[in-house]
């Protein structure tokens, strides 16, 4: 009798033990299915992680999220800035539309065209089939309705440097270029830096005054808040128009003529056909520092107002005009 109670409580005691086992495995199953779930899910903190999966959120430099739900294969660029970012992170084949002023990199200009810079066209850029569309900040109008369709929309609006910086980080991220773009930016801090480290030993009061011109009529330069602006100074250089109250002021020649620079640059948008001598032959500026020194030089206007990576061939060349004793 007491045998068969202990053969009984045995085969219970194996029976539970089965079950928990069972249950067990289970649980186990349950529990990896709720934690396979989470990488699926959008991310916010995609820009901290070495290579970010898809799907993914975004922010871009309107604070605005953007969620991407695969990579893209077919983008669409509305600023010629934002399609030398594309190009210098190895997307070109993945670029099928640009507007009429994207020149740059040459590869650029063989791909199909949406229209101008301020007024794309929303049924050609439509009929492309974009699973990406980079704007900027004029484009607002069609972001809304790329939105309104389901296509994913990234605004770029970058103000200085470090801004254009962070644009090439924003689009390798939602590019699945991440490691490119991450690679691409140090590779550009470095340039920086060394142009800053031959300059920020240079006293104060012996950095050359310069003068920047952006158009002849009326004269306009760039002051605060411009790529120009910061060039100058990295490159160990006085902007006189630093101080100005905007962006892009206009200047009387008695203003110029007063402030004395030591260098004048120049980059006219479009065409002016001014040249360097024309420049030296203004009537009433033979006493500005820079004419009697023949220091005027002219700079491409797309390395020095154009928010792409060749900014920095900007710097580079414009701390060459500069201070040349240090680059010889």
């Amino acid at each position: 009798m007491k045998r068969t109670i202990i053969e009984h409580l045995s085969l219970l005691l194996i029976l539970f033990i089965i079950i928990g086992i069972f249950t067990g495995c289970n649980s186990s199953k349950v529990n990896k299915g709720k934690t396979s779930e989470n990488p699926a899910a959008p991310r916010d903190n995609v820009l901290h992680q070495e290579s970010a999966a898809f799907p993914l959120k975004v922010k871009d430099q309107m604070n605005r999220q953007v969620i991407m739900g695969k990579e893209p294969q077919r983008i669409v660029s509305l600023a010629p800035s934002n399609t030398e970012i594309l190009f210098a992170l190895g997307l070109g084949e993945k670029v099928v539309g640009v507007t009429n002023y994207c020149d740059y990199p040459e590869e650029a200009k063989s791909k199909e065209k949406i229209g101008g810079f301020s007024d794309p066209n929303l049924e050609k850029i439509v009929s492309l089939k974009p699973d990406l569309v980079v704007a900027t900040d004029m484009h607002q109008d069609i972001v809304e309705q790329m939105e309104k369709l389901n296509i994913p929309a990234v605004v770029l609006v970058p103000k200085n440097i470090p801004d254009m910086l962070n644009s090439i980080k924003i689009l390798g991220m939602i590019s699945g270029k991440e490691s490119e773009s991450l690679r691409l930016i140090k590779a550009l801090e470095n340039r920086i830096k060394a142009v800053e480290d031959k300059v920020v030993d240079i006293p104060k009061e012996k950095l050359p005054k310069v003068y920047y011109e952006v158009w002849p009529e009326p004269f306009t330069t760039a002051g605060p808040g411009t790529f120009v602006n910061d060039i100058i100074q990295s490159a160990g250089g006085q902007n006189i128009a630093g101080d100005a109250e905007k962006a892009y002021p206009q200047y009387s020649q008695e203003m110029i003529i007063s402030k004395n620079p030591d260098i004048i640059i120049f980059s006219h948008h479009g065409s002016s056909k001014q040249t360097v001598e024309d420049i030296l032959k203004r009537p009433g500026w033979e006493n500005i520092s820079a004419v009697k020194d023949k220091k005027v030089f002219y700079v491409d206007e797309n390395i020095m107002q154009r928010a792409t990576p060749r900014l920095i061939d900007g710097l580079e060349q414009i701390a060459k005009i500069i201070h040349p004793e240090l680059f010889e």
